[in-house]
């Protein structure tokens, strides 16, 4: 007998996963609890994840799936890589602006040890960067001692670390203008030179 699958409660479930890892990181969410504040009964919710860590580590392959796709896009769209990049960093504030729990759960799990992108996940993300960089090269817009590494960190890691700094009012300032994400994207740009 085929089971029924309640989309409504499996959003729930995904909306209660990512706030308790954000409020109380990967090791304060609990079956029980996601479960509760999904309004799902605990054997619900393993019908689908056989533990927390499958739940979680689904939910950052999707998010990182979703990131991978819109890069693939930008790099088969636009014609230099001044523009991805811009555009790239964009889609974070975007997100950041619009749906800030799912950057914060990225961003969360990014820093812990216990979860990784799948190994098909990483290799498109080296594949990726290689094209960025290789691509940028030989327009000239990328410097030719930059490596796939700094590529990334440069053009994934900073943008997201200024986003989490801004959403945590490190500095002060808690939001962010077009113009802030502009400069991001062209000290990114400028860094890559």
């Amino acid at each position: 007998m085929a089971r029924i699958i309640d989309e409504g409660k499996i959003e729930r479930i995904r909306e209660a996963t990512i706030e308790f890892v954000v409020q109380n990181g990967y090791g304060g969410a609990s079956i029980s609890s996601i479960a509760r504040r999904a309004g799902v009964a605990e054997g619900y919710l393993y019908r689908f994840h056989r533990s927390k860590h499958e739940l979680v580590t689904e939910l950052l392959f999707s998010k990182v799936a979703q990131i991978i796709e819109k890069l693939e896009l930008l790099l088969n769209t636009c014609p230099g890589i001044k523009e991805v990049i811009t555009r790239f960093i964009g889609e974070f504030f975007k997100m950041a602006a619009e749906t800030p729990e799912q950057i914060k759960f990225m961003h969360v799990l990014m820093h812990d040890y216990n979860f990784q992108v799948s190994d098909n996940q990483r290799l498109q993300i080296k594949n990726l960067c290689e094209k960025v960089v290789q691509r940028g090269i030989a327009n000239g817009e990328i410097g030719k001692q930059i490596t796939v590494e700094e590529a990334y960190g440069i053009v994934v890691i900073y943008p997201l670390e200024v986003i989490n700094l801004r959403m945590k009012g490190f500095f002060g300032s808690t939001t962010w203008t077009d113009e802030d994400r502009q400069r991001v994207a062209e000290f990114s740009i400028n860094a890559l030179k």
